[in-house]
């Protein structure tokens, strides 16, 4: 039996603007394009839902025109919402991408932050599940409360359902003690290359910049189950011992926002499917490579699209 993937983090609106080059102190520069987009873990949900897998989002809603946007966005694609119903606005992003391709964010907190301290209390889950845990649910006392015990009952009961925690770039300012509760569930730990570099830092792990193996394997040790995404030069997987490389597609990128987010719904997805991880690991790097080659947050590939370059 398939099983489910629940986001337990949050869905924003993203204010999506390319351009040139950031402004420096002082400046003002015109966007060369600008939209509006539902975003955040919307993104990871999309990509799910593009894998045919029950999708569910057990995060905050609130009320307003940036929640209603968002309420709309995932009824279109089939997902239900499962979580709270707080007062207040969903919140924003300002997300800048310039003329590498690479992105720069401002965001505000909004309804997705306000959550009460029992919101996962009566979430069911079950053992073929995939749970979807972002470091951003550790940057606010109720969230990261509330997902604490969750994780603490989830491990708890022993569930046995699988976790993807993305840590994002909140890896740096969380406090450790949060990210070792998290580590309860034995997840896997999905991190980029600047959070990586991050988070060893702060494990006290002397490892080379650009050395993605090396890193992937010193993080593995105190933590687990580790995954290192690097972009173009592909994925880093290691659970203990020596880490093992997905290699990634060649493109041209002209926006890399959401990448990550394709490439954890597609891996959360396909693992709820029973996918072998060899295999996940490869359809999560051809979503996240393909996402970039178009302008805009929730850009995942079709099952089709990946599966034709697997």
């Amino acid at each position: 039996m398939t099983g489910r993937v629940i986001h337990t983090g949050q869905v924003v609106i993203d204010l999506v603007l390319r351009v040139e080059a950031l402004p420096e102190p002082g400046a003002d520069v015109f966007a060369d394009e600008a939209a509006m987009a539902v975003g955040g873990g919307f993104n990871v949900l999309a990509a799910a839902r593009g894998l045919g897998v029950e999708t569910l989002y057990a995060g905050p809603l609130g009320e307003g025109p940036f929640t209603e946007a968002a309420r709309q966005a995932l009824e279109a694609i089939g997902v239900d919402h499962v979580g709270p119903l707080v007062p207040g606005d969903q919140g924003y992003c300002v997300a800048m991408t310039d003329a590498r391709a690479e992105r720069t964010f401002v965001s505000t907190r909004g309804a997705e932050t306000r959550g009460p301290l029992d919101a996962f209390d009566h979430l069911e889950v079950r053992g073929d599940d995939v749970v979807y845990i972002s470091g951003y649910s550790l940057a606010d006392e109720a969230s990261r409360v509330a997902l604490e015990r969750l994780v603490g009952r989830l491990a708890q009961d022993r569930v046995g359902c699988r976790a993807l925690f993305d840590v994002s770039p909140m890896v740096g300012s969380v406090p450790l003690p949060a990210l070792e509760r998290i580590g309860e569930l034995e997840p896997i730990w999905s991190l980029n290359e600047r959070e990586s570099g991050l988070l060893a830092a702060r494990l006290g792990s002397a490892v080379e910049a650009g050395d993605h193996a090396s890193t992937c394997e010193a993080l593995s040790g105190p933590l687990g189950t580790v995954l290192v995404r690097a972009g173009e030069r592909g994925s880093w997987f290691a659970d203990g011992g020596s880490a093992t490389r997905t290699p990634s597609i060649p493109v041209t990128p002209v926006d890399t926002n959401g990448a990550g987010d394709a490439h954890s719904g597609v891996l959360a997805a396909a693992l709820a499917r029973g996918m072998d991880l060899a295999t996940a690991l490869r359809w999560a790097n051809i979503a996240g490579a393909l996402t970039t080659t178009h302008f805009g947050p929730a850009t995942c590939p079709s099952e089709a699209e990946i599966r034709a370059l697997a």
